[in-house]
């Protein structure tokens, strides 16, 4: 997901540093891991050209990489799976490997090219109807997991949907559900204007208008928590402790000043973290000056967007689709975070001239096309 323009500038900043100005990335070693079926470098409003073009593979730097594939389904050398249990995961691995290369489905007839709809077996999918969401928050959190939560419930479970919007839906449906009276923190909201706006800015955005902005990554004005619910991070704060952009922890103290919390991801399991209000800073060229936003950086994460989740394997997982997915490769990062087909559910939105069991997969084919096409040359001149 990383720009390539990351790595070029790696490339140089080791090719000066060494004094190796032939040599890739100084004549060190550099591995890189991921799947390029997963979603591409995010550049908001960019288009299908600019979205490649960011990828490590249009870089000067890619034909120095060599490409290791996996290739054994470690599932399947599972001691004392049934030949049924076999069939079952290599059918479900199959199946994720063709959405994941765009190679099911029928055509979207407004981008035939990239876009497929694609037909969901029932075994998987929660019925749409009025009370839908609430069958599948209960078959990803059961009622113990609300009143006696622990790291180890949470730490393969989740929720996940296509965009950030959604994900008050969710959480606001779970908390008020939830023993206990919450506990709301207000942000302080200010703004920076730019030059030359003689004070016209800040008299005509007051604070009751900045305290309805929201951002992709900032937490929100009106922070509702409760002790024992997760917390997902926004920011990279200490990275020793665990504490990244994306680290899941439960709430055990809510005080005045601080977050205390527990940590159920990454290398910190069930590590005790403190978290304070931090400053957080969002420049847009669109609007006429830097907005401040002083929270503390958490979002509740019974749910979470299918991006966040890129990286995780969880053993139950709910995919709510109230939309369709957005970019290339996100269904398939959705689908791929199931262990196993019997963690796996899925909420479709019913959308218009579409049968209710079908829904988007976007797969950038020729893309994927093209890097197996490099690969395959790569490899007939290493067997030469």
């Amino acid at each position: 997901m990383i720009d390539r323009r990351c790595f070029e500038a790696l490339d140089k900043t080791l090719k000066d540093i060494l004094n190796e100005p032939t040599q890739s990335f100084g004549g060190k070693s550099v591995l890189l891991g991921g799947d390029f079926r997963q979603t591409l470098p995010v550049k908001p409003k960019a288009s299908k050209r600019d979205i490649i073009e960011s990828s490590i593979v249009e870089s000067s730097v890619w034909s120095h990489f060599k490409v290791c594939k996996l290739s054994k389904n470690m599932r399947l050398l599972q001691p004392n799976l049934s030949t049924k249990e076999k069939e079952e995961i290599a059918a479900f691995s199959s199946w994720l490997l063709q959405i994941g290369d765009g190679r099911v489905g029928v055509d979207d007839e407004d981008d035939p090219t990239d876009t497929k709809w694609v037909e969901i077996l029932e075994k998987y999918l929660i019925p749409d109807h009025e009370d839908a969401l609430k069958d599948l928050v209960r078959f990803i959190y059961d009622e113990d997991i609300f009143h006696n939560p622990t790291a180890t419930m949470f730490c393969d479970k989740a929720i996940v949907y296509p965009k950030n919007e959604t994900a008050d839906e969710i959480n606001n449906l779970i908390l008020c559900n939830l023993p206990g009276k919450p506990i709301i923190y207000l942000s302080f909201d200010s703004i920076i204007p730019h030059t030359n706006d003689r004070g016209d800015t800040k008299v005509l955005y007051p604070s009751e208008y900045l305290n309805l902005l929201n951002f992709s990554g900032f937490p929100t004005h009106r922070l509702q928590l409760k002790v024992g619910i997760p917390i997902m991070l926004l920011r990279n704060m200490n990275q020793m402790e665990g504490l990244c952009n994306g680290t899941r922890m439960i709430i055990t103290q809510l005080l005045p000043r601080l977050i205390q919390a527990e940590v159920i991801t990454g290398v910190q399991i069930g590590h005790k973290v403190y978290i304070p209000r931090i400053t957080l800073n969002h420049t847009d060229k669109e609007l006429p000056f830097v907005f401040k936003r002083k929270q503390f950086p958490v979002r509740v994460c019974y749910a979470m967007t299918i991006n966040k989740s890129q990286g995780q394997s969880l053993n139950k997982i709910g995919i709510y689709l109230p939309h369709p997915i957005f970019s290339h490769g996100q269904l398939y990062v959705a689908l791929s975070r199931a262990t196993s087909a019997a963690g796996l559910k899925i909420l479709i939105k019913r959308q218009e001239d579409q049968p209710s069991n079908c829904t988007k997969n976007i797969v950038f084919s020729n893309f994927l096309a093209k890097l197996e096409s490099a690969q395959a040359v790569d490899m007939e001149l290493l067997l030469h």
